[in-house]
């Protein structure tokens, strides 16, 4: 029987001071004390940057900061090394050719190079002469034969320049209306503008003006406003008029050697430095309405008026440069202006010597 009896272990007493300590407290205060007791990992990181720091090698040293919060409190010199090592890591990406020109011009010149010119302001054109304007039939009449006996007195002159141009209403549901104001220029002093709203058929005095011998119409585009008032008039033939009328556009090409098609108003900045005032609201405005306001009237009196301007300066440039043609013939020989007139001598200024 002893043997399958287990003897149990028997209580010994124990003095106080070998009783173990006990720990007083609950689970979670025991956690939050044992945190307050230990150090953190972040300050274990403070305690071993302030550690770097104080370390003479490591004072220096741009570890232990990020690099954004370092170049803000970084010197100037500083961030330019800074900045200078890592572009060397990093090169910039290749810029467009357009930000190098820019840049280059200005190093060299000091102001950036512009990639298109920019367009010269010119000053409009200010007509301040006399603008005769007339709506009936025999008032017309009585104006084209005044025009007529002032050309005839031009007895020094073999050939009258007359600027012709047209206006008409337009509509982008029916298109171009009937032709409803001529207006011409002989003398850059008056312009006249004859409305042709009541007229049914153009007075003979005014055909009359058109097909005078001495009378040589110009204009841009001219040849379209002969065939459109034929159109409209029968009483006027187109091809006499355009046999004998000049563009300005394609006379300004030869003379002096552009190409293109021109409109008035380019060639008024081209030939004579001006500016047009080309509103719409005049442009596309009722032209067979009576009477017409002075926006209407100017604008009619300066299409003419500049025309005329225009045709006096290329005539002027022609005479020019057929004299230097001449003298250059005389004084080099054929071949020599051959040569010349190849590599683009427009001869309308004077040649003092042979490049060639």
């Amino acid at each position: 029987m002893d043997k399958y009896l287990i003897k149990m272990p028997t209580k010994t007493n124990l003095n106080e001071d070998q009783k173990p300590a006990t720990i007083k407290g609950t689970p979670k205060s025991l956690d939050k004390q044992k945190d307050k007791n230990t150090p953190t990992e972040k300050q274990k990181e403070e305690v071993d940057y302030v550690e770097k720091e104080n370390t003479p090698k490591l004072r220096n040293a741009q570890i232990a900061k990020p690099a954004s919060k370092r170049r803000n409190q970084d010197t100037p010199t500083e961030v330019k090394d800074i900045k200078n090592e890592e572009d060397g890591e990093n090169p910039p990406k290749r810029r467009s050719a357009r930000l190098t020109r820019s840049t280059r011009s200005m190093t060299e010149e000091g102001t950036p190079s512009p990639e298109k010119e920019k367009p010269e302001k010119l000053p409009f054109i200010k007509y301040k002469g006399a603008i005769k304007y007339y709506t009936e039939n025999h008032d017309i009449a009585a104006s084209a034969d005044d025009v007529i006996q002032w050309i005839d007195k031009q007895s020094t002159l073999d050939v009258v320049p007359m600027a012709f141009d047209m206006e008409w209403p337009f509509s982008f549901q029916t298109g171009p209306g009937k032709s409803s104001v001529i207006q011409v220029c002989v003398d850059e002093r008056c312009c006249y503008v004859y409305q042709l709203s009541k007229l049914k058929k153009l007075p003979a005095a005014l055909v009359a003006l058109l097909n005078h011998p001495k009378v040589r119409l110009h204009g841009v585009n001219i040849k379209a406003d002969f065939r459109k008032l034929q159109r409209d008039f029968p009483e006027i033939v187109a091809d006499p008029l355009i046999e004998k009328c000049v563009d300005l556009g394609v006379w300004c090409n030869e003379i002096c050697e552009t190409g293109g098609r021109w409109s008035l108003e380019r060639l008024a900045n081209f030939i004579a430095k001006k500016a047009m005032d080309k509103s719409k609201k005049v442009r596309m405005s009722k032209w067979h309405v009576i009477p017409l306001d002075e926006n209407q009237l100017m604008y009619a009196a300066i299409d003419v008026y500049i025309g005329q301007v225009i045709y006096r300066d290329l005539e002027q440039r022609e005479k020019v440069k057929l004299q230097n043609e001449a003298n250059f013939r005389e004084q080099n020989g054929d071949a020599a202006f051959k040569a010349v007139k190849a590599l683009g001598e427009t001869f309308l200024d004077k040649i003092t010597e042979v490049t060639i």
